[in-house]
């Protein structure tokens, strides 16, 4: 069977659940697909080209937002469907971060732009509103790096000297990127229903 890009792209979002991006590889990818790697370069020029095709397939399904509902619903429901797209792959956040919007991506900034500007936001303040909603779910779906046990009671003792921070402690431990979302969430959206007025 002759490959498509449609198959290399379906095997590349596998192998970057499996292995990560930092791991991802053209070399791993074409061995996957059982051809050499002169044969996938057939079908993508490179590594670039490569993640910008997952970039778009992490972002392939639109958003279904109520447009009747108010501005502030909307944005809400757009920031929850867009985590939940990046939660379906691994290091899908990091991967958005890296590579340019491509039409997919560009779909959901236009979704939200006409949102923020439908609310009475200027220009101005909606392009630099849409990079602060996108930093912000981005960083509630980056995956956290494993915690070394020898730096975390480092950290431990380092806090004896900041007491405000160490009575933090347990909330800080029990507060999941789900709450953390939720959290930043509607305080930004506090914050933007505020400077509307």
């Amino acid at each position: 069977m002759p490959l498509d890009r449609r198959q290399i792209t379906e095997a590349a979002l596998a192998l970057l659940d499996e292995v990560g991006l930092a791991e991802l590889s053209t070399r791993r990818l074409a061995a996957r697909l059982g051809v050499s790697s002169p044969t996938l370069y057939w079908h993508i020029k490179d590594k670039a080209q490569l993640l910008d095709l997952l970039a778009e397939a992490v972002c392939a399904d639109a958003f279904d937002i109520d447009a009747t509902k108010p501005w502030r619903n909307q944005l809400e429901e757009g920031l929850r469907q867009f985590r939940a797209l990046l939660l379906k792959h691994r290091d899908a956040a990091t991967l958005l971060r890296e590579r340019p919007p491509g039409p997919n991506r560009l779909a959901h900034i236009e979704t939200t732009v006409r949102i923020l500007r439908g609310a009475g936001f200027t220009p101005e303040d909606t392009a630099g509103i849409a990079r602060l909603l996108t930093a912000h779910v981005l960083a509630s779906a980056e995956t956290p790096p494993r915690p070394d046990p020898e730096a975390a009671q480092a950290f431990q003792d380092r806090l004896e000297g900041f007491p405000a921070v160490k009575e933090l402690g347990p909330a800080f431990a029990r507060t999941t990127a789900d709450e953390l979302f939720a959290l930043g969430t509607e305080v930004i959206l506090d914050g933007l229903a505020a400077r509307r007025k």
